[in-house]
């Protein structure tokens, strides 16, 4: 996608927030759409292509394109220069996640001069909230592309960019039709679910700041941290010392380096140092299980990877921040007492030249319904920021974080929260 010029000169001078304000992501209700009519000249001479589901929906959508003088074409990925791509890969039946492989031929047609883009899941209409399992309603297929459509959104403010999520226990001739509704609506959010016949919105919305209240862990209690080398997550650790006195097990690229070892070492029971990269599944499940095997217990984890790190390349970004965090999911036991993955606010911004980063928070906020099916213990996945050195700067109603009031607030999240997906950033007041 179209990079970013970051470049601010003068640089502002900006101050940390130390108060921070709670939202949490919530699905509203939005206004129906009228019907399409059955014939048009709306798309006349106009290209689209169809990325084949497999399952009638693209078929269906082509029959009513054609009605309105569009040229369709239906193969099993993006084949070529179009006006219109409506990727609908993710509705395949037994799909895996359409992302990363998808970003090329997804960003071959936006760059292209693509006027209309629809990014299809089929996560029953409602983005996974509420999901309990089976294939109907999975979001694991489409996981990141709301991430990825909000930033195609700003990068390119001339395309009608979608993020559609559909129920597909609807038939494909009423999908079709919800799709191409969707088309002609020139003023619609760019992340809207198809709910039988409803449709919502998915909205950042203020939520009760939580009251106090300390990790119930005691001194015998074992937490790993990884990306340590990130601020929050350091001063994380030491938050997580002195009002615990648990065990910590660190893993950082550079684990002897500015870890604030000795200020950690007076509060808590123990404390070791793993050098690896939190963003590689291996190195992560490798630590997880030396902790395992050291202390016959763990407690709570903590995973931090590639913070205010923005790869050039879509694939690296996207599997930078969430392998790692998914291979991590998987190793710990079920008992596990709290999961925690930390991201920045790419993912519900959708940053400029941060497409790889938003698919990755994004899918992380989607995955967080599926792993504490698995963990019996709090899930959170947390988005923090902007940092001082993070990269990204400010929204309008944003200001920096103070990385140690992210790191009390991240802790009281993990001990009195119960939502899945937080973001928690600076307030301007």
């Amino acid at each position: 996608m179209r990079r970013a010029d970051r470049q601010v000169w003068p640089r502002p001078e900006a101050r940390a927030a130390r108060r921070l304000v709670r939202r949490v992501p919530r699905v509203v209700d939005l206004d129906p759409l009228p019907p399409p009519p059955e014939s048009g000249t709306t798309f006349a001479g106009r290209s689209f292509v169809l990325v084949d589901d497999g399952c009638g929906i693209a078929l269906e959508l082509g029959d009513l394109l054609e009605r309105h003088g569009a040229q369709v074409r239906t193969p099993m990925d993006v084949d070529g220069p179009c006006d219109g791509l409506v990727h609908l890969a993710a509705l395949r039946p037994g799909a895996a996640g359409v992302l990363p492989r998808a970003f090329a031929g997804i960003g071959r047609a936006v760059t292209g001069g693509l006027r209309w883009l629809v990014l299809a899941s089929g996560a029953g209409g409602r983005f996974g909230h509420g999901f309990h399992g089976g294939g109907i309603g999975d979001p694991a297929p489409g996981a990141g592309l709301r991430g990825l459509a909000r930033t195609i959104a700003n990068e390119y403010p001339e395309a009608l960019v979608r993020a559609l999520d559909l129920d597909t226990e609807d038939t494909p001739r009423a999908i079709a039709r919800r799709i191409m509704a969707e088309l002609l609506a020139a003023e619609s959010p760019v992340v809207v679910g198809h709910e039988g016949g409803l449709r919502h919105g998915l909205e950042l919305l203020p939520a009760e700041p939580l009251g106090d209240g300390a990790l119930d862990l005691g001194r015998d209690a074992v937490v790993l941290l990884t990306g340590v080398e990130h601020e929050v997550t350091a001063r994380t650790a030491l938050e997580l010392a002195r009002t615990t006195g648990c065990h910590i097990e660190l893993m950082a690229r550079a684990p002897e380096q500015d870890l604030r070892l000795e200020a950690l070492a007076e509060h808590a029971a123990s404390v070791r140092c793993h050098a690896g990269d939190a963003r590689d599944p291996q190195a992560v499940r490798s630590v997880a299980e030396n902790v395992h095997q050291t202390h016959r217990r763990l407690d709570g984890v903590i995973h931090a990877a590639a913070l205010g790190e923005t790869p050039r390349d879509l694939d690296r970004a996207y599997r930078a921040k969430l392998d790692g965090a998914a291979a991590l999911a998987q190793a710990v036991r079920p008992d596990l007492g709290f999961f925690a993955v930390l991201c920045g606010l790419a993912g519900v911004r959708g940053d400029r030249g941060r497409a790889g980063d938003a698919a990755a928070e994004d899918a992380c906020g989607t995955l967080a319904q599926l792993w504490r099916r698995r963990l019996r213990g709090r899930v959170l996945v947390a988005g923090l920021g902007p940092w001082p050195d993070g990269g990204t700067a400010p929204g309008g109603d944003e200001a920096l974080i103070d990385p140690d009031a992210a790191a009390a607030a991240l802790l009281r999240e993990i001990a009195r929260g119960d939502e899945p997906h937080v973001v928690l950033s600076g307030d301007v007041r």
